[in-house]
Formats: C-alpha cells, structure tokens, sequence
C-alpha cells in the first residue's frame, strides 16, 4: 500500500446550481482511497459552511485531514462548470483558501509518513501557497512524485511549469496540453513521442510521461519508447473526475507491479467507468474492484 501525500485545491464544483465536492487534487486523493490506497491531503478551507460540509465528506472519502488548514479570511473554493456535450469549462474563483496555504502550519512529523507525492499546477496560482508546497518537495523525500500539470485558464505559467518539471518522475498531461507545453517549452508544436523526448532531455529525473487522449486512450513514454494503449468505447456521462481516476489507478498498479503497461491499461477501464458515471468520485463497481485487486 502507498501512502500518497496529495497537496492541492478543495473546491465545490457548481454544475448546474448544484454543488458538488471536487477540485482535480481531491478527487485523485479519493480515487486513491478506493484503490485502496492510504491517501492525505495538503490543503485549506474556509471557516464556513461550505468548508465545514467539505471536511466532513472528505471524512467520508477516507481521506487523511489531518493536514487541511482552516482559513478564518478566506472562504472555500468554488469553480462554476458548465458542460457543453459531456466535457466541462471551468471558471475557477481566485483567492480562496487553498490559495493560501501556509508553509508555518505544516507537521513536519504528519508529511515524513507518507512516501509518494501529488501534485498539479492550480495549486500554485497564488504566492503562498506556492511557496508551501515547493517547501515539502525541498525538504521532503518521496518514492514517487506525481505532476499532473491539469491546465485551467488563468491558473499557470511558463515559470511554474518549469519548476514543477523539475521536481517531478512522473509527468502526466493530456493530449490539448502537449500541444500548449509543446509550444510554450520548446516553441513549435511536437507529436508525443517528440515531446516526450525533450521534456526528458530537460528533466531526466522523470522516469514516464503519461498521455492521456479521451476515447483514444494513451500513450506512455518511458525506456526510450512510446507505447499506446487503446481507450475503451463507452458513452460519456461526464468527464469530471476521470483524469485523475486515471491517475490514481495508474499509480495504484504500477506501485504493485512497476509495469506501466498494466497500469495504464487498469487506469484506461477505470477512467472510462468514470466517464460513464455520474459525478467525478461514483463508488466503484464490483468489475474496477476486481481489476484493482
């Protein structure tokens, strides 16, 4: 069993007047718990109804929180989602409390027990929280150290991608963010064997580079070669969540076996059953249990 240190937002997404618990962070640390995995969090809420009703379902995710702040000026993070055939489009509210996460308030003791590391780039929008997390890579070891880069608008730069390819031996990106990193880091757009490639060249500590591609699978990069796994036919409820479904049942298996190939290929199954789920954290099926096992 890992146990994953997840440092990240904890928002509620509005999707259609209604709320619900997520953040790309949160729903991994909980995809993590039903791998079966020991999972805890790096985060901050506010102190109001909406952080309180957070906390309490987190509990209910068997997530750690022993190490979620509580903000007495901030308030919890909101994101409002619409989606437009399945896929969602975010606009993410700016400084909220996981913006302000403060590096004083970490235990020391709480973070040396956990082995493996996750982050994504939201996270680092804002100063203090930054400087928080690049506190736990700097004086923190990690097994494993997981960045999902998870683009939103407004939310990233050239500098905190950088910074974060330095920390990382997992990288994990879709196929619309090769594009955008591919052009942004090496200025001109390249395919992702290409792109995995360079990023490599530049950051040889990271040992995979994870393509994922919707309905088309993904593709892994790693020992000098790209492999492609086929996506599997489902009819799409909502993609909210499945990314990081994905990312949890990859770390999951490949913890297990280190063979990528198999832990892309679960991670596949159990990103599509999330994608033909409703809402970005369903209780898993008996059938993802068994391929879980």
């Amino acid at each position: 069993m890992m146990n994953v240190l997840v440092f990240g937002e904890i928002l509620w997404d509005i999707i259609e007047g209604k709320k619900h618990l997520g953040g790309a962070s949160l729903n991994f640390a909980a995809h993590c718990a039903q791998c079966g995995q020991y999972a805890g969090m790096i985060s901050s809420l506010g102190q109001d109804e909406l952080g309180d009703a957070a906390l309490d379902k987190i509990k209910e995710l068997k997530v750690d929180t022993t190490l979620i702040q509580r903000s007495v000026s901030r308030s919890t993070g909101t994101v409002l989602v619409t989606l437009e055939n399945g896929q969602p489009e975010y606009e993410v509210i700016a400084g909220v409390a996981y913006d302000y996460v403060h590096k004083e308030e970490l235990d020391e003791n709480e973070i040396s027990e956990y082995d493996t590391f996750y982050f994504g780039s939201i996270i680092q929008r804002n100063k203090e929280s930054r400087e928080a997390l690049y506190y736990v890579l700097d004086n923190f070891e990690f097994d494993k150290i997981f960045y999902d880069v998870n683009l939103r608008k407004d939310c990233y730069s050239q500098s905190v991608i950088e910074k974060s390819l330095g920390y990382c031996t997992m990288l994990k990106v879709n196929d619309d963010e090769v594009e955008v990193l591919s052009n942004m880091l090496f200025g001109k757009g390249l395919r992702f064997e290409d792109f995995s490639k360079e990023v490599i060249k530049q950051y040889p500590q990271i040992k995979i580079v994870i393509i994922t591609a919707g309905k088309n699978g993904c593709a892994l990069y790693y020992d000098a070669q790209l492999v492609t796994i086929p996506g599997i036919s489902i009819e799409v409820k909502d993609t909210v969540g499945a990314g990081d479904s994905f990312s949890a049942a990859f770390l999951s298996i490949y913890d297990k076996t280190e063979d990528p190939i198999q832990a892309a290929s679960v991670a596949n199954y159990v990103g599509s059953f999330v994608a033909s789920s409703h809402g970005a954290i369903p209780k898993y099926s008996n059938g993802i249990l068994a391929l879980l096992s």
